[in-house]
């Protein structure tokens, strides 16, 4: 959905102004409409009009020259008609009353005034190709969550792919691709560039993520040599992405598989704070990933049973901690108590604990094969959550 606020980030409005409604920037825009000159006979017209509501509407304000008071009222039938908000030429009015920009505060509706000498016809170009865009971008935010999150049926894969209209080829290649640490969503921008790559294939922001979904005739082609060329060409550097490859799968029958082992293979190289991963490398890591898939309620309950006295508040934080770095490291204490800026001795008096607190009687590899399941469990629930909030 596109806001009134959003108008700045386009490059014909970017240099419009806040003059009153400025509470109201985050109405949605779905339209674009024109009041101008041929509203001279007064307010009737514009009911007859009757702008769609969540429009923009653009004016010279040509119709209260020499009649100001027109301005309110035409500014009272605009809410009443439920527009986002008006956006002014100032030729006839450079500032407006002092009334109006009042009762536009009061109403939080929002008044713009244009920076320069913006056309309407380009301005509304603009904004009307930014909601398609977007509307386009939502569509396939909520296939990539349906071929992610539900069972997927053929009938379902084959009419997902002729509402792309596009010739997709008989193998589909997937990358799931997110930022390490950026609040910036900026960072998403130079990809989008990589759909004048993608004739057989699509990209897509997912989740403060982008998905990059690519087919090809041959099921030998190597899509992230490819990706990382690609990456080269736009001059986007590397080392602060985190990259999950899924298998090569049918396009026809699988899309959906290639997309959710991307989707989760970013998620586990997130929590193994690797650069990349690749689903095929995974393992066990499979079955948790299913697991949570399945019954994600299941997974939490469990987690919380085992790893209960680590979660309560009365229990020392680092416990959790160690715990995690423990499993991530492989049980490597060295490497562990490196991570946590202290003696080897430390960790191992902190892990003897934890087995004190959760399984005090069991085996010392059953032991740390259980921490490890719950762990991961853990840090998997814990990481979709978090993204799942974005």
């Amino acid at each position: 959905m596109m806001t009134v606020k959003d108008l700045f980030q386009l490059s014909v409005t970017k240099n419009f102004s806040v003059v009153a409604g400025e509470n109201g920037l985050n109405k949605i825009i779905s339209s674009v409409g024109i009041l101008d000159f041929e509203y001279s006979n007064g307010i009737e017209p514009v009911r007859e009009t009757a702008f769609s509501p969540h429009s923009l509407v653009l004016s010279s304000l040509l119709f209260a020259f020499q009649k100001p008071e027109l301005l309110i009222e035409t500014i009272r039938e605009l809410i009443k008609l439920k527009v986002s908000a008006l956006a002014y030429k100032p030729v006839i009015f450079r500032e407006l009353p002092d009334e109006v920009l009042h009762f536009a505060n009061e109403q939080d509706f929002p008044i713009l005034r244009f920076g320069g000498d913006e056309y309407f016809e380009e301005i509304i170009f603009e904004v009307m190709n930014s909601i398609k865009s977007r509307e386009n971008d939502l569509f396939l935010q909520n296939m990539m969550r349906c071929l992610i999150e539900d069972e997927v049926s053929e009938l379902q894969l084959q009419s997902f792919l002729q509402q792309m209209n596009k010739p997709f080829e008989k193998y589909v290649f997937a990358a799931n691709i997110r930022m390490m640490q950026s609040e910036n969503p900026q960072w998403i921008d130079p990809f989008l560039q990589f759909q004048s790559f993608l004739k057989s294939g699509i990209v897509c922001t997912y989740k403060n993520s982008i998905l990059i979904i690519l087919t090809d005739k041959s099921e030998r082609l190597q899509f992230a040599k490819l990706l990382n060329e690609w990456m080269n060409l736009y001059g986007i550097p590397t080392d602060e992405l985190t990259i999950g490859y899924g298998q090569v799968h049918q396009t026809h029958t699988e899309l959906h598989l290639a997309v959710r082992e991307a989707y989760y293979a970013r998620i586990m190289a997130n929590i193994e704070t690797k650069p990349v991963c690749h689903y095929a490398d995974l393992a066990s890591e499979r079955l948790l990933i299913e697991l949570y898939r399945k019954d994600a309620q299941f997974a939490s309950r469990y987690v919380k049973e085992y790893l209960g006295p680590l979660l309560t508040e009365k229990i020392d934080k680092d416990l959790l901690q160690t715990a995690v770095t423990f499993v991530l490291k492989k049980g490597n204490v060295k490497e562990v108590a490196d991570a946590h800026y202290c003696h080897p001795n430390t960790i191992r008096y902190r892990m003897a604990k934890i087995r004190q607190l959760i399984e005090p009687f069991g085996n010392e590899f059953v032991f740390y094969e259980n921490l490890s399941t719950a762990v991961k469990l853990y840090l998997l629930y814990k990481l979709i959550e978090q993204t799942s909030l974005e």
